[in-house]
């Protein structure tokens, strides 16, 4: 498992730091209203995506490893067939967001709709290229994607710098990443009546409305505060959330994209896939922990580094309160929900969803109104603890067992300890350096260092062996 990650996390960790260049260069050349509302426009991608899209992804990565090989290509068919049927009312979806935030025109729909459409095929494509073991044509396609983003985009927002431009920028990043794993397939209506069909629908229309509910649900802060508060304040907070969820899906994608198709080829070995699922774990907390731990840390100067001086205005109790937001929610996203999907019980899945939309709403309409944006955070960070203690009930109850290795104790107490000693040995106060990316390294590398020791001290995975044997 840790061999497979090494395959993708390279071109992953490059992705997730052109997504932080990417808010960078959006939130320097564009105010904080634009931002605001570009912020808005794309969570009207990801609301459509969730629908008309991301279930099929979903349900492919768990179907199609099981089928024989000369299988793959005919259920890829299929699921592409579904794909582009989708994309029909994914055209009255568009305009509905829009029109919902007051963002409704000719030239936002025609570019927010080019965008998801784009991205909808990219993910797609991309999906299967990692399915089916193309791993030079995954990683081209990546770094095509995340290296044109951001150099579109730095283009197109200094000659025009307006939210079109940056739609523009990031769906012309799409098509040309997509021609990089693009595979023909025979897209037929008919294809959708065959049983394969029927096993994806059965198995993603649950996830769908999972996913719909859980995207509205952990964005819906955003629509909340734009009505109660501004623009300006949705800018900020879209900011600030959108770095964070970028860091934690990079932490937990490292782990979860290379390891979850190796998870479902011994879905039918019980014992062998509580086994995995627990080194799965122990590979999620050993990147997952520290990296978010020293994040919070780190805040101030990372946000300094990536943001203008109007972002920041909310100090860092935001910050703080929505990493562990982010925490909670990848964590089950990537491993706790596993057991309801593992055990074919996804039916539970849309119900965890809409009680926690129902919550996160309560919570917003009660904190942000005293509070403001750090009653948002709050209700984000409640909103999905309740929603993980009730996926993690409903998996035990189903029968499906976690376990949780001794080396997650290990990992723990050398996060504690990182916690502890990096804020009384960071680099400024020893020495002033005025390159704020070199004050960030020195640290990063000081807090590796603290994590590293105290692990090997705890003896993590026996490292004191294997340590003696290669004396």
């Amino acid at each position: 498992m840790f061999n497979a990650l090494l395959k993708y996390a390279p071109v992953q960790i490059f992705s997730a730091i052109s997504v932080f260049a990417l808010i960078s260069i959006h939130t320097k050349l564009l105010t904080t209203a634009e931002y605001g509302m570009l912020a808005l426009m794309l969570l009207t991608v990801e609301v459509v995506r969730a629908v008309a899209a991301q279930w099929i992804n979903s349900s492919m990565l768990r179907l199609l490893p099981s089928k024989k090989a000369d299988e793959h290509d005919n259920f890829a068919a299929i699921a592409s067939s579904i794909i582009f049927c989708c994309t029909l009312p994914a055209l009255a979806l568009v305009s509905l967001g829009l029109y919902l935030t007051g963002l409704l025109t000719l030239s936002t729909f025609l570019t927010t709709f080019l965008v998801f459409l784009t991205k909808a095929l990219y993910q797609f494509y991309l999906e299967l290229a990692r399915i089916m073991e193309r791993l030079n044509q995954y990683r081209i396609a990546v770094l095509t994607q995340s290296i044109l983003a951001i150099g579109i985009t730095g283009s197109l927002l200094v000659y025009s710098p307006n939210i079109l431009s940056a739609l523009s920028a990031l769906a012309l990043s799409y098509i040309a990443a997509g021609l990089v794993v693009f595979k023909p397939f025979k897209i037929s209506i008919n294809k959708l009546k065959t049983a394969d069909a029927q096993a994806i629908f059965s198995y993603g229309l649950p996830l769908m409305a999972s996913g719909l509910v859980a995207v509205i649900s952990s964005r819906l802060d955003r629509y909340f505060i734009a009505d109660k508060l501004d623009l300006a304040q949705t800018g900020i907070y879209a900011a600030i959330s959108n770095i964070l969820l970028g860091i934690g899906a990079l932490i937990f994608m490292v782990v979860a994209l290379p390891s979850y198709p190796e998870l479902t080829k011994k879905i039918n070995d019980k014992a062998a896939l509580y086994k995995a699922h627990g080194e799965y774990l122990t590979l999620l907390c050993l990147i997952a922990m520290p990296a978010l731990v020293g994040f919070c840390i780190l805040a101030e100067p990372i946000t300094h580094l990536l943001l203008s001086e109007e972002y920041l205005s909310q100090g860092s109790t935001v910050i703080y309160i929505l990493c562990a937001g982010v925490f909670v929610l990848n964590l089950k996203a990537h491993y706790i929900d596993h057991g309801l999907q593992f055990s074919l019980n996804t039916k539970y899945l849309p119900k965890i969803s809409v009680f926690s939309l129902i919550l996160n709403l309560l919570l917003l309409v009660t904190l942000v109104p005293p509070f403001g944006l750090i009653g948002a955070a709050s209700a984000f960070l409640i909103a999905n603890i309740i929603a993980l203690v009730m996926s993690l009930w409903l998996s035990l109850k189903k029968g499906y067992k976690y376990a949780v290795p001794l080396q997650i104790y290990k990992i723990f107490i050398s996060t504690l300890s990182m916690a502890i000693f990096l804020p009384e040995l960071r680099v400024y106060n020893f020495v002033t350096i005025d390159i704020p990316i070199v004050n960030i390294i020195i640290d990063v590398l000081i807090g590796v260092s603290i994590f590293s020791c105290v692990l090997a001290l705890l003896n993590y995975k026996k490292c004191k062996a294997w340590v003696i044997n290669e004396k």
